[in-house]
């Protein structure tokens, strides 16, 4: 996996289990069969890149991604696995960034009986710029317009729910380019974002 590191904010795992707080300020918490050191976040080409590692885990069934924007109602991302490696294992996870500001992540770890526990929420801040160069916003004709004073390598267009309807290679063009958009795209609202490996820029679009 190809990452270039912008910024990255770690912080020490304080786990919840059940109705039991086992938070002591350590740098890994010691809960039954998991000991789970650390959960980072990073910036990865736009992106926002979700790494942690563990020590030791037996019995996990999977890890749950979640994030919430005002850190009180949390939404599902995806879940990885677990390996149930006796000598601990490192996951990592990328998603698409799809605001402006900052967002909150937290892992809720799940046993093979089917009981969970959370880690503390992360907070993450996106480096990502906001922009206007789609012009309409508003797409009634299947047709999208971009103007470009600086090159960029890419163009995607992302759904609310963090899926890439599009992509294209704009090989550094700049200027003004026109991209026709596939029928099946449905109305509603995405994000365009325009990629370089230093730098993202984006812009909320709505298609009717």
């Amino acid at each position: 996996m190809k990452t270039i590191l912008i910024r990255t904010t770690t912080l020490p795992i304080l786990i919840c289990f059940f109705s039991v707080l086992a938070c002591n300020g350590a740098a890994a918490q010691d809960l039954g069969e998991l000991q789970l050191t650390d959960f980072t976040a990073q910036s990865r080409n736009g992106d926002v890149g979700l790494s942690w590692k563990t020590r030791s885990e037996q019995d996990v069934r999977e890890f749950d991604v979640q994030y919430s924007r005002d850190g009180k109602y949390y939404r599902d991302l995806g879940f990885i696995p677990a390996r149930n490696s006796i000598n601990g294992e490192i996951y990592e996870i990328e998603y698409p960034v799809l605001y402006n500001d900052s967002a909150f992540y937290r892992l809720k770890i799940v046993d093979k009986d089917g009981r969970f526990l959370f880690t503390v929420p992360l907070l993450y801040h996106v480096n990502n710029i906001s922009a206007f160069f789609v012009n309409p916003s508003v797409i009634d004709n299947s047709v999208m317009n971009i103007f470009l004073h600086d090159p960029f390598n890419s163009l995607e267009i992302v759904s609310t729910s963090g899926e890439v309807m599009l992509k294209q290679n704009l090989s550094g063009e700049t200027g003004r380019i026109t991209i026709p958009l596939a029928t099946t795209l449905s109305a509603g609202v995405y994000v365009v974002q325009l990629k370089n490996p230093d730098k993202t820029i984006t812009q909320k679009i709505v298609i009717n």
